[in-house]
């Protein structure tokens, strides 16, 4: 397997992904989506709300408030631990992280109480983002909880997942039959094409190859050329991966982690098959 990086912030990654194939790559991307472990608020409780906002909708909106996870991976419990401690109703520090909110209406106004106004027990795992609406209140209308946030995996609940994108598409391939060409009286296929990949240069249409990789692969080239001159493919187990993060973990964390957890599954399905399990009775 060959790896390139096309792109990289502190959101989001785009590779070039050679020698793989798809479905091994379409692995990484679920995992990416539904393995990799975050924390996020999963118990909510109120001590008082005489706001208009009912408690579940405010519980609701707390849990999909994304918080950082990168030091919460190395300090809480797993997921599966922490999910039956929950439901015992036991809190441990090391399962939980404890978040307070407080606030009360001005007088003959609006007061609206951001995710920032969360207060944290632990200062390695707050909200990624201050502004996040979680309610207003009016004057004489109060909210008083705690919130506890445990890790858990997005395959348990959307909100533990770590992007909000993860897709793979092919790497086109264009290529023009000059022979059968019939510019300068044909310009169809660089007039439709939604990501200008074929161009006029040099008196002919051209594929730009620096946007290459922008192809769509939406053909409208090959369904406007008169003399079926354009052909538009793709290259044999080669992808772009793309995907961006929520702000929980860095995308660098976010890929070790989903292929740490894919190696994992195999390991575990390769002792199941080992074990003689597969094809018994």
């Amino acid at each position: 397997m060959d790896i390139q990086v096309l792109q990289q912030d502190s959101r989001s990654l785009r590779l070039i992904v050679k020698g793989v194939k798809l479905h091994v790559l379409n692995s990484i991307r679920r995992a990416i989506i539904s393995e990799v472990p975050t924390v996020a608020i999963d118990y909510v409780v109120f001590m008082e709300n005489s706001s208009v906002f009912y408690d579940e909708y405010i519980a609701h909106r707390l849990g999909l408030i994304p918080l950082y996870s990168e030091e919460a991976l190395d300090k809480l419990k797993p997921p599966e631990e922490c999910r039956e401690a929950g439901e015992k109703g036991v809190f441990s520090e090391d399962c939980f992280v404890k978040f307070e909110l407080s606030g009360e209406g001005v007088p003959g106004g609006v007061r609206t109480l951001y995710s920032g106004d969360l207060v944290t027990s632990d200062p390695g795992v707050k909200p990624v983002y201050d502004r996040i609406p979680i309610l207003q209140l009016l004057e004489n209308q109060k909210i008083k909880l705690e919130a506890y946030a445990r890790l858990g995996r997005g395959k348990e609940h959307i909100k533990w997942s770590p992007v909000s994108v993860a897709a793979h598409k092919y790497i086109p391939v264009v290529n023009i039959d000059y022979g059968k060409c019939s510019y300068p009286n044909c310009r169809k296929c660089a007039e439709v094409c939604p990501k200008q990949v074929i161009v006029e240069k040099d008196n002919r249409v051209v594929v730009e190859e620096s946007r290459i990789l922008e192809c769509s692969l939406c053909r409208l080239c090959e369904v406007v050329c008169p003399t079926n001159a354009i052909k538009v493919s793709w290259k044999n187990d080669e992808y772009i991966l793309y995907f961006e993060s929520t702000g929980s973990l860095s995308p660098k964390r976010i890929l070790i982690e989903a292929a740490k957890a894919l190696e994992e599954k195999l390991g575990s399905l390769k002792k199941f098959i080992e074990g003689g399990v597969v094809g018994e009775g």
